[in-house]
Parts: structure tokens; sequence; C-alpha cells
């Protein structure tokens, strides 16, 4: 419940300016000239689960990143604009995303020793509104009969945008054995998902809901680039392998192999303080944490194209405004 408000809070903030974000009438229509826009570019991904982290229990979201688990994405969109400030998009972006043990001290999931990595195929439909919408600027320096510079509602031309909406995710965790060999985790059932007293099995496909925002440079009327950051809520907490609690080893070994036994607990073996008979990776023991879900996250730099149908945006101009629009340089 909790969580759901997080989002649904996230949510409104970001677009809760819409219904108060006004149309000037500069460039008001200018919008329908150019309603198709496509982006292409990439950038860095990031992980935020069970495995790895910082050195210290309990940290929450963005408090428990790992940078040194910092990897790629590319991404690829179009985009309609239905208003001025308001566009339709369709998103798809394919990256990498992991976490290790061995990269914290916190004493449990050090000792824990698990590691993962997954490749994400992403495909999303996204609602995006332009709390302000980037310009070229006067290039020419007019100025009006008043001596004011023309053009000037955005002198620095960086227009800022946030977005939100629903998507779906692959994803495939592969581990590395402490011998180095790299095995897909889900065929292993490493928490004996759809065993006797196991875990449920998991699909590796999942819901999202991408929040995110972003800053856009022109640097013509029909071009730029954009810098963007995001975050996906997802509803699955198993795109690291990880969730509940230890499943009996030998049992795994003996329904499974004796390799889904290896990967599921590759444990150095610690003792806690209080009790040296009593490592905390015996079954039934916590492995994860299934009260939060994974998520993960992308910066990434774009350059977006929009494409121009001129003709009949003109004509659509001169209907809606019956005069004249302003010349714009």
């Amino acid at each position: 419940m909790k969580k759901s408000f997080n989002i649904f809070l996230v949510i409104a903030i970001l677009f809760g300016p819409i219904f108060v974000i006004s149309q000037g009438y500069y460039n008001r229509y200018d919008y329908r000239r150019k309603r198709h826009e496509f982006t292409l570019g990439g950038g860095a991904s990031n992980f935020l689960g069970e495995l790895g982290g910082r050195d210290m229990v309990g940290s929450g979201f963005i408090y428990d990143l790992e940078f040194k688990e910092t990897s790629y994405v590319g991404e690829f969109s179009y985009s309609y604009y239905a208003l001025s400030k308001f566009s339709i998009r369709t998103n798809l972006a394919v990256g990498k995303v992991s976490g290790n043990d061995n990269l914290t001290n916190e004493y449990f999931r050090n000792n824990r020793n698990l590691n993962f990595e997954s490749m994400i195929i992403e495909g999303a439909l996204l609602f995006q509104v332009h709390l302000i919408k980037e310009r070229t600027g006067n290039r020419y320096n007019l100025r009006s009969p008043a001596g004011r510079y023309l053009g000037m509602k955005n002198p620095i031309g960086i227009g800022l945008y946030a977005f939100s909406g629903i998507g779906g995710f692959y994803y495939d965790p592969v581990g590395q054995s402490p011998d180095g060999i790299k095995y897909k985790l889900k065929p292993l059932k490493t928490e004996g998902q759809g065993l006797p007293g196991g875990a449920e099995a998991y699909s590796g496909i999942s819901a999202c809901i991408p929040v995110g925002f972003g800053l856009r440079k022109a640097f013509n009327g029909n071009g730029g680039i954009k810098l963007e950051a995001s975050y996906r809520f997802t509803f699955t907490d198993y795109i690291d392998d990880v969730s509940t609690v230890y499943y009996n080893n030998d049992a795994l070994a003996n329904l499974v192999s004796p390799t889904a036994a290896q990967m599921a607990d590759p444990s150095l073996g610690a003792t806690i303080p209080w009790n040296n008979s009593l490592t905390l990776t015996e079954p039934g023991y916590q492995r994860g944490d299934d009260s939060n879900n994974d998520g993960y996250m992308f910066v990434t730099l774009s350059a977006y194209r929009q494409l121009n149908n001129a003709s009949r945006g003109y004509r659509t101009i001169r209907v809606n405004q019956r005069r004249r629009i302003k010349a714009s340089f």
C-alpha cells in the first residue's frame, strides 16, 4: 500500500502542473506542423534490488545505489504531439543491469556472496508534459517598437519536461559461480521455485511504471538534444533472482542439480558473532526481501528530430487563429 501511494505521489507531482500551465499566443499552433518526433540515444543504467548496495542494512531507494554497477542502455522513441505541451511517446529501451554482494562491506550481504547480471528489453507507452518549451531564440536580435527583444520568453532556450506511463520488460538473470562459470539462474530454481515448499516460479516478463524528467536544447526548429533521467517501478522482485528465503540445499541438489545448490548458496561461511554454529544461510532464513520490488534507472543523452508537415499545418493555423501569426526568427 505504501509503495502504491509513493508511485501515485511521484506521478501527481510530475503531472500536476499540466492543469496550471497556460498556452501563450507565441508558437501556440506551431506544433501542428511538427507533430511527429523521433529520438535515438544511449547512456547509463543502474539497478536497485537485493544484491550489493551500501555498507549498511535498511537503506532504501536510491540510498542503496551501487555506482560501481553502472552499466549501459540504448533507447529509441517516437512521440506524437497531441497538444503544444503534451505528447504521447512510445519508447524502446535495451540495456543491462547487475548487482554483486562482494561490493558491499555490510556483514550479512557480503557473506551471502550472490551476484547477477541481466539484459533488460523494455517497451513503454509514456505521457509527456512539456513544462517549459525549448527555444532556438531570436537569432537576428530583432526588437519590438518598445525596444524589447523578440522571442525571449525562454532566454536560455532549454526546455523542461516530465513523463510517466506504463511499460513491460523482459529479463533473464545470469549468475557467475565461484569458479567463474556463468549460468542462467531461472532454470536453477535457486529459491525452490515450483518445488515442494518453495517459492512461486517467476516468468521473466513483468510490468513497470516509468517516471522521469528531462532537459531539451534545440539547435534549430526541427532538432536538438535532450538529457533525461528516469526510474522504473517494477512489479517483480526477481530481476536479480533473489527475493525470499533459502531453500534446502540438499533437496535442491537432488531435485534440480548440484549446480543449482551451488548457485543458490555460494556464501563465504561466516557465522553470526553470538552463535558460531549459525550462518543465517540455513533453510528458511532470509535470502532476499520480498516486501520491496526491484527497480532500475536510466540516464540518457539523445538526439531528437521533428518532421514537418508544413502545408497542412499552416492551413490549420490560419483557420484557428483567423489572423496572421507573429513572425518568429
